[in-house]
């Protein structure tokens, strides 16, 4: 018998609104340091992450042929590709169809499990 759980977090792109900050979110959560991603890039690491975190006004930023730099340094392609799937591609309509048939899955096996509980309880 399988285990239901209940995925609460919210999708990527709510987390993250831009690619841009999804992909400095993940240059600090690899396994690869930012220093060595740095190197691949052929930046400094205080370049690179201006890059990705500038602040107003600045001059840096992290363009195109650094993002493909980066992909090939950390491999973290995968994610990103979900990231971009997850906010381009997906629509309120396929949510909530997802939701639904998640729902009536829900209930299917709460119909299931309930006369079990009520023999198991008496």
């Amino acid at each position: 018998m399988s285990q239901f759980t209940l995925d609460f977090e919210p999708a990527l792109p709510e987390r993250w609104p831009t690619l841009r900050e999804y992909v400095a979110y993940l240059a600090m959560a690899t396994a690869k340091p930012l220093k060595t991603q740095a190197a691949d890039l052929d930046l400094a690491p205080s370049t690179l992450s201006r890059k990705l975190n500038p602040a107003d006004g600045d001059t840096q930023r992290f363009n195109l042929d650094d993002f493909e730099a980066w992909l090939a340094s950390t491999g973290e392609a995968p994610r990103v590709v979900a990231y971009l799937a997850a906010k381009y591609l997906d629509s309120d309509d396929s949510r909530r169809a997802r939701l639904l048939s998640s729902a009536q899955a829900l209930v299917a096996e709460l119909a299931r499990i309930v006369p079990a509980l009520k023999e198991s309880v008496a």
